[in-house]
């Protein structure tokens, strides 16, 4: 199923269903035939909430989706009914998959996009849906790294021209290695900066030769 608008999506801005969590917060239960609502947060306030009723059995049932979906004005109530099942573990126990409307594919997580009717596995969409993180350019994602380092340190006062500062409980070994790989980070985030400067100068060669050194 080709997404709308040929682009791909991202991640983030799907609603995720995880039956996992939804076993874990007892809104699933083997056996037993449950209903409510199902919410999203974003930065603590309510995004988006279905309906949900499900009917299970031992290993197996049947999980049923009540909403709305469309641009304001265009909504339409939509029903998705999921088919749930699962497999016997090696020391007891089972576990739960959810199958994908499109695909049939077992799947513990769901995603709900907004030009698309059904719940479905990343899977379903061509081309994949990815992370955001996942479209960053290599620089980008060595200077994110090297920020995340530094909060790893409790470095409030670093910035990126340096080496972050050593925290006075570590020992200087365990100091040393982060500190290597901080250099590491740089050196590839100037090798990506250099061959996206000498790339767009024209200068093909160079650009490989940076690029290559940025690794």
């Amino acid at each position: 199923m080709s997404y709308p608008g040929g682009w791909r999506p991202h991640l983030e801005s799907a609603l995720c269903l995880d039956v996992r969590k939804m076993f874990r917060t007892r809104a699933l239960i083997p056996g037993c035939q449950t209903s409510g609502g199902w919410q999203w947060t974003r930065d603590g306030e309510i995004s988006a909430s279905i309906g949900y009723r499900a009917t299970l059995g031992d290993d197996a049932g049947t999980l049923t989706l009540d909403y709305s979906t469309g641009r304001e004005g265009e909504r339409k109530n939509v029903t998705c009914t999921l088919v749930l099942e699962s497999l016997p573990c090696t020391y007891g126990g089972r576990r739960w998959f959810v199958r994908c409307p499109y695909t049939h594919r077992r799947a513990w997580k769901l995603y709900k996009w907004g030009s698309i009717e059904w719940f479905c596995c990343r899977d379903a969409i061509k081309p994949r849906p990815t992370y955001a993180s996942q479209r960053e350019s290599g620089g980008n994602r060595a200077i994110a790294q090297r920020w995340a380092l530094r909060r790893k340190l409790g470095d409030n006062f670093s910035d990126l021209f340096g080496e972050p500062f050593k925290p006075k409980w570590m020992r200087w070994r365990t100091f040393n290695r982060y500190a290597a790989r901080d250099a590491e980070l740089a050196n590839r985030e100037w090798g990506y900066y250099m061959g996206h400067l000498l790339g767009r100068l024209g200068v093909a060669e160079a650009a490989a030769i940076a690029e290559e050194w940025g690794r």
